[in-house]
């Protein structure tokens, strides 16, 4: 496929003939067609052909561009009227996260499957992420953006853009995918996000640095999400920069009180860690990056485990007990009678204890377009949305058992919005069933 030809796949819609086709070709016994075929449908539904990135609400649906932010809002750093300088709401606002998240999966599943395809889908994205380390005058900014104008961005970005945006460059620059100008472009660009980092004292701050940004704690504080962050970041830019200096500080900082951070990402005791959210789905990529490169063995062991102990619980645990899970991202700030209602509707209670198994199989695809709004934050949320946090923890764990326990439902993940995806408007789900169908893919081929 040339690249005229690839762009066209990208910007082409959901057409009845390439519906047909894709029902045709895709299908339960050939998950890698199924996973392939969604690739272009996201593509195709939110990609955009200037940016070469992927945006959080679909773009060719009847509101097409309009169904982002404007980038007149964008430059007064609102949404919607509101003043909202992290964009929520915007659908720019997680364009290196979920382009990162992407990109990370596109790698592992091409490195195994050699699929010419697949690597023409990175090299696409790669591209688009190029542009994301560019568009900003600060140096080390990951912003949140852009608008496919390809300069409106939110100059209020956060942890996870920017850690999911240094592991996607990290694990292309392992790929064969990369050349030796791609290398030179990831270990300057690493290099410039560590030493900004650096000169805030880990502190993730603002565009301008003026103050600490949205989502933006220091990646120094004594907690796994500090230590997964900062050590990661660290062994990033320590492998693809070579520079000495952030092979030494890291080693400081691991060895700082007794070794706490190491212990912090090696610990077993599940009834220390913090209820899982909607989102701690993205740590892991931080956590498989520390196992997968550190020289350490012995701590790179220790890593695993803990992404083996975390997955396992949260595989395991009841998603209605709120010391495991929390309850505010799908539920909102409290439990209304018409959440409970609409729990009701799909046989549930938070009454009764359900896992994330228990949860996906009462998924109902044919809501997708429901206009009732507590029915969509259950279906969509919970019952989609927390056991794609669960099953990506599985894939990246390396643990052969977690994995085949979830490889068929994310197979039926993959083929849910294969089928009805076209109903899917905006949200993360659409971003994760194709993240998880190419770790998956990954992990079975090899």
């Amino acid at each position: 496929m040339n690249r005229r030809r690839f762009l066209g796949v990208c910007a082409a819609g959901f057409a009845a003939s390439r519906a047909r086709s894709a029902q045709k070709d895709a299908t339960p016994e050939n998950p890698a067609n199924d996973v392939k075929q969604l690739c272009r449908d996201y593509i195709a539904g939110f990609g955009s052909t200037n940016t070469q990135v992927c945006y959080h609400h679909r773009l060719n649906g009847p509101r097409g561009l309009g169904a982002l932010a404007k980038p007149d809002e964008i430059a007064r750093a609102m949404v919607n009227g509101q003043p909202k300088p992290f964009g929520y709401g915007s659908g720019i606002q997680d364009v290196p996260l979920e382009n990162g998240q992407f990109l990370f999966a596109l790698c592992d599943a091409y490195d195994v499957t050699r699929d010419e395809e697949l690597a023409k889908t990175a090299r696409w994205i790669f591209a688009g992420l190029k542009r994301v380390a560019t568009v900003s005058p600060e140096p080390g900014f990951v912003p949140r953006g852009p608008h496919p104008d390809g300069k409106s961005y939110y100059p209020d970005s956060s942890r996870d853009q920017h850690c999911a945006y240094i592991e996607a460059l990290w694990r292309y620059s392992k790929s064969p995918l990369v050349s030796v100008e791609d290398k030179t472009f990831i270990a300057d660009t690493l290099a410039k996000i560590a030493r900004r980092m650096e000169r805030n004292d880990w502190v993730l701050k603002v565009e301008d640095n003026s103050r600490q940004a949205h989502v933006g704690y220091t990646w120094k504080q004594s907690t796994l999400f500090g230590a997964c962050s900062l050590m990661s970041c660290l062994a990033a830019a320590r492998e693809t920069t070579g520079d000495k200096h952030w092979a030494e500080l890291r080693e400081r900082l691991g060895a700082e009180k007794d070794g706490l951070r190491w212990k912090l990402l090696s610990s077993n005791t599940p009834e220390k860690w913090r209820p899982f959210t909607l989102y701690s789905n993205q740590f892991f990529t931080s956590l498989a990056l520390v196992a997968r490169i550190d020289p350490d063995a012995a701590r790179a062991n220790g890593v695993r485990a803990l992404m083996k102990a975390m997955a396992r619980r949260a595989l395991r645990t009841n998603v209605f007990d709120e010391t495991c899970w929390r309850r505010l991202d799908w539920a909102g700030e409290s439990m209304t009678p018409a959440i409970e209602n609409a729990l009701a509707s799909f046989g549930l209670s938070i009454q009764r204890p359900a896992t994330v198994f228990d949860l996906f199989a009462k998924f109902d695809p044919q809501q997708l377009d429901t206009k009732d709004r507590f029915v969509k934050a259950v279906n969509e949320k919970l019952l989609f949305g927390i056991p794609t946090v669960a099953f990506h923890k599985a894939l990246l764990s390396g643990d052969a058992a977690l994995i085949r326990e979830v490889a068929a439902p994310v197979r039926r993940m993959v083929r849910a919005m294969l089928e009805h995806g076209r109903h899917y408007d905006g949200g993360e789900n659409f971003n994760r069933a194709v993240i998880l169908g190419l770790h998956a893919l990954a992990v079975e081929t090899r």
